[in-house]
């Protein structure tokens, strides 16, 4: 009787053990890495930010942190000191991050327009106007290269206009609507917002098919976080069809507030037309990069299959 009772003690016993044993696991999940991407407030991160509210970021089984930036100078500093998994930047920015020693590679376009602009009460209305005229823009930037590719397919050179280096988006967009400069290169949403208070379009990225754009990380990260990289891109793409589908107004009000959007755009906001994500064109890569050799802006040589990372996507 004795060893009977001993022994269906020790059964009870191993049940329990292999229970807690059991729950231990279930409530220690397998850890994996957070995937840190830095954003700016333009149009570009949309999805990225929808997809982060929507909760696809947790469908996929990824952990993702959104670090909003209000300059460029800021978001790359912290890329530089390794705080950032991936951005959400342009051609140059991943070349001259780069140059300057910092393994970043592209993994796919990304979806935005860029507006070249003439002042409301200038004599402006076409780009052959723009000969001998003042353009705000911010030097040896995706808005610079842009302004010289709507200028050479205007038929200029970029000789023939004065580039006024004006870095801060919000003052530039001033300087255009006070008649301090005759025109401007903005990105939405401040072209939306320009066009509403009078701004003339002389030119766009999305007439001349030529975006620089890119989504970027760094190659460290490539290599040991694959996997959650790739989920980040699905999630991105549950983003798109999301925006591609629901009414701009079930969400505006949330992406203004997201992305720090002055409330007066909420009426003239165009967002692009978003897509899947894809690899940039290798044209315009080796345009860019062209491009800065011209201008003396960068030393090496950048081959487009060096820099763009084709795997994440597949």
């Amino acid at each position: 009787m004795k060893r009977l009772i001993i022994c269906t003690v020790l059964i009870i016993s191993s049940f329990v053990f292999l229970g807690c044993s059991k729950e231990q696991k279930t409530e220690s999940p397998v850890p994996q890495n957070t995937i840190t991407i830095g954003v700016m407030p333009d149009v570009e991160s949309i999805p990225f930010i929808i997809a982060e509210k929507n909760g696809y970021f947790d469908k996929e089984g990824v952990e993702v942190e959104i670090q909003h930036f209000k300059s460029a100078k800021d978001r790359d500093s912290a890329l530089q000191s390794g705080k950032l998994d991936g951005v959400i930047t342009d051609i140059l920015a991943v070349v001259f991050a780069n140059e300057g020693g910092i393994q970043l590679r592209i993994c796919a376009k990304n979806d935005g327009n860029v507006k070249l602009l003439a002042g409301k009460d200038s004599s402006i209305n076409s780009m052959n106007d723009l000969k001998g005229k003042n353009i705000g823009l911010s030097s040896h930037t995706i808005m610079e290269y842009t302004t010289d590719k709507m200028l050479e397919a205007g038929g200029l050179k970029a000789g023939d206009i004065n580039k006024i280096a004006i870095p801060l988006l919000p003052t530039r967009l001033e300087m255009l609507q006070g008649g301090r400069v005759d025109a401007a290169i903005l990105p939405e949403p401040l072209a939306g917002l320009a066009v509403k208070n009078g701004a003339k379009v002389l030119s766009s990225t999305d007439d001349l098919k030529n975006k620089a754009g890119a989504i970027a990380f760094t190659a460290k990260s490539l290599q040991e976080s694959s996997d959650e990289i790739k989920a980040v891109f699905k999630a991105y793409n549950e983003a798109v069809i999301y925006l591609q589908n629901e009414p701009s107004a079930n969400y505006i009000d949330f992406i203004i507030e997201a992305q720090g959007f002055p409330p007066a755009i909420r009426d003239t906001l165009i967002l692009p037309q978003y897509t899947a994500a894809e690899l940039p064109s290798e044209k315009v890569f080796n345009d860019v990069v062209q491009w800065l050799q011209a201008n003396q802006l960068i030393k090496a040589d950048y081959e487009y299959k060096a820099l763009v990372d084709d795997q994440v996507l597949r």
